[in-house]
């Protein structure tokens, strides 16, 4: 079961840090909050029938981790650019989804950045020396509490200073080995929660004899195809930074072999503001005429994107960058939503009330019946006690069945029969995650977290 959504229906998921995702919810929140103050009166509500913060929590919420140590799965750890914590994420809100056969799990699904460590770790996995740890991973997707599980096995496989190019037959058998294992040795219940996401850069390869077919494990292997968006759409984008085209040849590629797709990885390069902004940006925008419109240069472009090609899921993180010493100076700038009122009213009135013709994003609790048309919608009502929408089952009950046979004259024994009577030691990694982006004019040979990395973005 691929998870694809229904037609012009999109997942959305935010990231990438423990704080930067709570951000996100709790200023959403904020924000509804205000909006419902300034457009009702104190009286227009019926008792228990107040704003929720659920209602905000999205499909899913992206994190990082690699295969060396798998540090920020089941313990937290923050090596200067937040705390990953996969575990930690799905108790930020932890609703539960009421129809699982596993009665702890989350409504709420993860999407994990796995780095491979490019060639020389696609190697030793080939070579038999990542046992172990492949072990300890497939122990942890067994019993991970979220709902879906979007693995993105040695993602932006393409990008030239990722190490996977010189030998992407290795980077092919590392994948296929990684999907087998965990399909081989999962439970039945949990083979159908894991989904492996095949994640292209969507920006040129490191030689021309490269393509997209170079990397591509297979069908059987890959579940979706995703591409990362950061600075494609902007036309200061430098050669290499690839430009709108380079999204659109992968998003194809994925139509052709009829997989589902997610920008795995999004944020505008340099801040919403464009106040980390390179100076070939700073340069472009003094010197030509250039639509300011924080929202539309950016975020109304990735929309474009997603309603051309029914993009199954979006990705956006959520972040101020410059805040954490990895990434300060890097060039990402500030992309937290809240930090900008006019994209801000334009996310929530877009995204968060489902503004947009033709396209609805999806919630937490989403993922719990992925496939299907029934799924949560963001801002959609809840009755946080029972789990259910504001008009269920146990209301047709309450207000259709039982006053039908009071007036029949048949209320007690069938009333008490449907039930009317009733009412998670932290530690450090320096190679957890492998960065975005590295200097593309500098090889990989040890990594770490000091290193600035997507800093050739827009440099």
């Amino acid at each position: 079961m691929s998870c694809r959504p229904p037609t012009n229906t999109t997942y959305l998921v935010i990231g990438q840090d423990l704080f930067s995702i709570n951000e996100y919810v709790t200023s959403q929140y904020n924000y509804s909050l205000h909006q419902h103050i300034n457009s009702v009166n104190d009286t227009s509500n019926e008792v228990g029938s107040g704003q929720s913060i659920s209602r905000l929590v999205p499909s899913a919420f992206m994190v990082y981790t690699d295969l060396a140590t798998l540090k920020g799965l089941w313990e937290p750890t923050d090596y200067g650019s937040g705390v990953e914590y996969a575990d930690g994420v799905l108790d930020l809100y932890p609703s539960l989804n009421q129809n699982a056969s596993h009665k702890a799990r989350s409504s709420t699904g993860i999407q994990i950045g796995l780095w491979l460590d490019g060639t020389r770790g696609c190697i030793a996995i080939n070579m038999g020396e990542m046992e172990d740890q492949i072990n300890l991973l497939i122990s942890y997707l067994e019993r991970s509490r979220a709902s879906k599980i979007f693995l993105r096995l040695g993602y932006e496989f393409d990008n030239p200073s990722f190490g996977y190019s010189d030998n992407p037959a290795m980077y092919i058998l590392a994948f296929r080995k990684i999907v087998s294992d965990c399909r081989n040795k999962l439970s039945e219940e949990a083979t159908r929660r894991v989904l492996f996401v095949w994640h292209s850069w969507a920006a040129p390869m490191a030689k021309k004899s490269l393509s997209l077919d170079s990397f591509y494990p297979g069908d059987e292997f890959v579940d979706w195809i995703g591409v990362s968006i950061f600075q494609q759409f902007f036309p200061w984008s430098p050669p290499w930074g690839g430009g709108v085209q380079d999204v659109e040849n992968v998003l194809d590629f994925a139509h052709e072999h009829d997989k589902p797709t997610i920008i795995a990885e999004s944020t505008p390069f340099g801040g919403i503001e464009l106040m980390q902004a390179s100076h070939d940006a700073n340069d472009f925008l003094e010197n030509n005429e250039y639509d300011h419109d924080d929202w539309g240069r950016w975020f109304g472009k990735v929309l474009d994107v997603i309603n051309k090609h029914d993009v199954s899921m979006w990705c956006y993180i959520n972040c101020d960058w410059e805040s954490q010493p990895m990434w300060h100076n890097v060039g990402f700038g500030e992309t937290r939503l809240s930090s900008n009122q006019n994209v801000m009213s334009h996310w929530h009135e877009q995204i968060v009330k489902n503004g947009i013709a033709n396209r609805k994003f999806l919630a937490s609790g989403s993922l719990e019946n992925c496939g299907s048309p029934g799924m949560k919608l963001l801002n959609e009502a809840k009755d946080e006690s029972t789990g259910e929408s504001a008009f269920g089952l146990s209301h047709f009950y309450s207000f259709i069945l039982v006053p039908f046979l009071v007036a029949s004259g048949a209320f007690f024994v069938p009333y008490f029969i449907l039930g009317g009577h009733k009412a998670r030691q932290v530690r450090s990694s320096d190679r957890e995650r492998r960065p975005l982006l590295s200097n593309i004019d500098e090889p990989i040979v040890n990594y770490s977290p000091a290193r600035t990395a997507d800093s050739h973005k827009l440099s």
